[in-house]
């Protein structure tokens, strides 16, 4: 194999190799919920009293007595909904958008509820459900 067969070999698997690393992250727009609550830029002293899952790409997190997070995945779990346990990674007890992950698929986004009724809203809006 000739020399400058080798290098475009190599130059076109590197660019393969880059074109995927920084393809978008599509979110669906029903994900977009900046207007309806409070965007949080991290979870800090995260300890995690329950959960429920929403859909294959979100949960709901309660971490002290009454306050809940929702938490966006960049990608779907198909088996989110049916699970009976998940893995939340916390290091140093605190959860970031882009850093930790959800059973192996990382947060894309994090939002703060106000209270439960408002759970309750966001879960059925997300999941379809009638309220």
């Amino acid at each position: 194999m000739s020399k400058y067969l080798r290098v475009l070999i190599v130059f076109i698997i590197s660019i393969l190799i880059l074109s995927c690393a920084g393809a978008p992250i599509n979110i669906p727009e029903k994900y977009n919920l900046d207007n309806q609550l409070e965007n949080v830029p991290k979870i800090t002293n995260f300890h995690l009293n329950s959960w429920e899952s929403v859909d294959t790409q979100s949960v709901i997190l309660e971490t002290n007595i009454g306050t809940y997070y929702l938490l966006v995945l960049n990608s779907r779990d198909d088996d989110l909904p049916f699970a009976d346990t998940i893995h939340v990674d916390n290091p140093n007890a605190q959860i970031r958008p882009g850093y930790e992950n959800v059973n192996g698929r990382v947060i894309y986004k994090i939002y703060k509820f106000k209270d439960y009724e408002q759970v309750k809203a966001i879960k059925a809006q997300l999941s379809g459900e009638k309220k």
